[in-house]
């Protein structure tokens, strides 16, 4: 097994450039696996995530399969029981493997899925904890057999010694993924792919023709006073989710929110002229005020404060680059068309 083990992780080693996806890890990993002989037929590689929504990602692998797929793991799937009870919860919880043999009666009834894979055929179920990076939360790797005899005793135990290896390339790719996801929630898709591309520099921008569209709530000082500031939280959420959803339904892009108003980009290209641009942000613009007035209506009906917003748009020159102080910069625009925008009353009501 030794040698094995030695070519697994020469694999790690000599792969680790080429790989970009936690799914990618997975597909050469089973392939590694089985030209070793180990008869895997079923592999589960998950981590826990760093996101506003989800809660991790994981990719499963099962024999008859061309390649594995990637789950996204929500948040509230992680209170559901096929999680809670399951051996994946303990291995991160605990931080312990686990070693079922599901051919036995006597099969863990804590865990309701491995009769699940035991009706599937599965022999032998094996569970690991994989440290990568910093954090507590370690990787999970879980393994399947249909082998009548299981995964060899050498296997089971010698598994872990590939582990420190996986991890730093779990590690990369995860840090890559992390870096991806909190630019784009909190610079957008296309500013945060400039920002990776390397356009960093204070001063560095260009001039492009976009429309600019601005929206702001009504009354939001005198709601602030009479709610206080968390439930104020839950308000601006849920206006701000009627704005955005139909900003990004036109191609638009969020670029700040301010207090109770959002500043948003829909840029012309070659593919959008300024007449299509600008049927796009009032497309937005109609939109974004009917979910409010949904949203509104049902707050009402609840006794609760009704919303109302002011929505502006206009089409101009602006400068789209980096401004701010030496090592903290803002990705903006700026220039007359910006302001026009922002402080021409709403009429959009």
């Amino acid at each position: 097994m030794t040698r094995s083990l030695d070519n697994i992780v020469d694999w790690l080693l000599d792969s680790a450039p080429t790989h970009t996806s936690l799914r990618s890890i997975t597909d050469g990993l089973v392939d590694t696996l089985r030209e070793v002989g180990v008869p895997v037929e079923r592999i589960n590689l998950g981590v826990l995530a760093v996101h506003p929504e989800m809660g991790g990602y994981a990719v499963l692998w099962e024999s008859g399969m061309e390649a594995s797929f990637e789950v996204p793991v929500r948040r509230e799937d992680m209170e559901h029981p096929t999680y809670t009870n399951s051996p994946i919860r303990f291995v991160v919880e605990e931080n312990q493997p686990v070693d079922f043999d599901l051919t036995g009666p006597d099969i863990d009834a804590s865990f309701p899925v491995l009769p699940e894979f035991r009706d599937k055929g599965f022999t032998h179920y094996l569970g690991f904890p994989v440290p990568y990076g910093d954090g507590p939360t370690p990787a999970i790797l879980t393994l399947c057999t249909r082998d009548p005899s299981g995964f060899s005793p050498e296997v089971s135990a010698g598994l872990p010694q590939i582990f420190r290896v996986l991890g730093l390339l779990i590690n990369v790719v995860e840090t890559q993924r992390l870096a991806r996801t909190v630019l784009k929630t909190y610079l957008g898709r296309q500013t945060s792919e400039r920002v990776l591309a390397g356009e960093i520099i204070r001063g560095q921008g260009e001039r492009i023709r976009a429309a600019l569209w601005f929206c702001d709530l009504r009354g939001y000082t005198a709601m602030m006073a009479e709610l206080g500031s968390f439930p104020m939280i839950d308000v601006m959420n849920r206006y701000f989710d009627c704005m955005a959803e139909a900003v990004w339904a036109e191609g638009g892009e969020i670029l700040k929110f301010m207090g109770d108003a959002m500043l948003v980009v829909f840029r012309l290209n070659d593919d959008r002229d300024a007449t299509k641009v600008a049927q796009s942000a009032v497309r937005a613009a109609q939109e974004a005020l009917k979910n409010l007035a949904v949203l509104s209506e049902s707050r009402v009906h609840n006794g609760e404060l009704p919303l109302e917003a002011g929505v502006s748009v206009h089409i101009g020159q602006v400068v789209y680059g980096n401004i701010g102080a030496s090592s903290r910069l803002d990705f903006t625009v700026m220039g007359h068309s910006v302001n026009l925008a922002r402080f021409t009353e709403c009429p959009m009501t």
